[in-house]
């Protein structure tokens, strides 16, 4: 696993957020679960954190699908469009759509964040950028997910 401060290319799981606003979301989301394994949707309250908002991105979580339900305007800004209503990983090629999917399953199933960094190889223009992602359970019955709260950093 790569170091804190250390480049990274091939985008890799890594053990916790290292950029100070994903730092903050997981945070914020960690307090609201108080003592739960993880936070409702209806706790979240986006006035809370109004400038991490630009790097967020949330999922619906339906039957094992994962549909783009918000997108930050960093992200927007990042990707070159706004995909809400779309299914996840909708524009990005196959194995960057695929490993969405499987981050998105691991956070479903395991009922876990999950924190990833690497370089933008999902994105062609910007495969020389980095970014910094992780991915947050919520759920409304406290045992399923039905949200993913993500978010998503470009530094530099």
């Amino acid at each position: 696993m790569p170091e804190i401060g250390s480049t990274v290319t091939e985008a890799a799981y890594i053990d916790g957020p290292r950029d100070s606003r994903l730092k903050a979301l997981y945070d914020y989301w960690d307090g609201l679960r108080r003592g739960r394994a993880m936070p409702s949707r209806a706790d979240f309250d986006p006035t809370v954190i109004p400038a991490l908002l630009p790097h967020v991105i949330m999922y619906d979580v339906t039957h094992g699908q994962y549909t783009v339900r918000l997108v930050g305007e960093e992200v927007v800004s990042f990707v070159g469009s706004n995909r809400t209503g779309c299914a996840a990983g909708t524009g990005m090629p196959l194995r960057a759509a695929e490993m969405v999917i499987k981050i998105l399953d691991a956070v479903t199933h395991e009922r876990a964040p999950k924190f990833r960094a690497g370089k933008a190889h999902w994105h062609p223009d910007k495969d020389y950028r980095e970014f910094e992602a992780c991915f947050l359970p919520l759920s409304a019955d406290g045992e399923n997910v039905n949200i993913v709260l993500g978010g998503v950093s470009f530094p530099g």
